[in-house]
């Protein structure tokens, strides 16, 4: 099942090489591959596959500056899957992927070597399954980031990327310079103080009356919502207008902050089967999809 939510959200690439990598040795922060990519003539794909068995509560990061990141529910073992795609041209200098451990975290910090410059055509991206309670943090320069169906707290940042994030059960960080934001909530962990800010793009957030939260919105552009708002205008100050609203509760605290940005909150609907009781998100974002 996995290997169809890889395929779909790296759009069938062909040509692949396959490479498996464990857990380092408690010796060793480098990570031991049992085979190796097979040389790129031009920028035809090769696909990398790591694993590794985490310890209880160990955090991951990712730090692509490559390309594109995006998160799926890995299951209720403490089993993590990255699966990658690298597009490597001919002499370009190589992208070192190799991952390894640092104090409580498992790290997955491609990088290129010290003054190499990403060559036309090179990338790298990656589909990274998270399992339950493990917390995630992620990185991308203009590549896309994506969450859908984590359960466990995540940190995702972009220089200039999109973000987008749906079904996660944990808390919610997430930043970006110039790239949109779209989160779908339907509850916020009690006591939680989650972020989505933006420099200038846009952002939608989607929730539903069982959110259980206090929000306050931030933008100089254009509030658009389906639920009351109290909005208080802020002369000589950027974002000029701050808004609040409470859904549900106000067990925990959402800030959505854009500086010019569209902020649209959206009421989002429980999904209902046909002849069946509304499902939650655990249902609609499992790695099924």
């Amino acid at each position: 099942m996995r290997t169809v939510v890889f395929a779909a959200a790296l759009v069938a690439l062909h040509g692949c090489a396959h490479v498996d990598a464990g857990r380092p040795a408690a010796s060793s922060p480098a990570v031991a591959a049992s085979g190796a990519a097979a040389a790129p003539t031009e920028a035809e794909p090769q696909r990398l596959d790591f694993q590794a068995t985490l310890a209880e509560g160990e955090a991951i990061t990712i730090d692509n500056p490559y390309g594109d990141v995006r998160l799926r529910f890995g299951g209720f073992a403490h089993a993590l899957e990255i699966h990658a795609v690298l597009q490597q041209p001919a002499n370009a200098a190589p992208i070192a992927v190799e991952p390894d451990v640092r104090g409580d975290r498992y790290r997955f910090v491609p990088r290129l070597p010290a003054g190499a410059i990403v060559a036309p055509g090179q990338r790298l991206d990656v589909v990274a399954f998270i399992p339950v309670g493990h917390a995630a943090s992620v990185r991308t320069e203009r590549g896309l980031v994506e969450s859908r169906g984590v359960r466990g707290d995540i940190e995702l940042e972009s220089v200039s990327g999109d973000i987008a994030i749906r079904g996660t059960q944990g808390r919610v960080l997430a930043q970006t310079g110039t790239g949109s934001i779209e989160a779908s909530f339907e509850s916020a962990p009690n006591g939680s103080q989650q972020r989505l800010a933006t420099s200038t793009g846009n952002i939608v957030l989607a929730v539903d009356d069982r959110l259980g939260a206090a929000l306050e919105l931030a933008t100089s552009g254009v509030f658009a919502t389906e639920f009351s708002l109290e909005v208080e205008h802020l002369a000589n100050q950027e974002p000029n207008k701050r808004a609040h609203t409470t859904i549900g509760g106000s067990d925990a605290r959402i800030t959505v902050e854009s500086r010019r940005g569209e902020i649209r909150l959206l009421r989002r609907s429980a999904f209902t089967p046909l002849g069946g009781k509304p499902a939650d998100e655990e249902h609609e974002d499992n790695d099924s999809d």
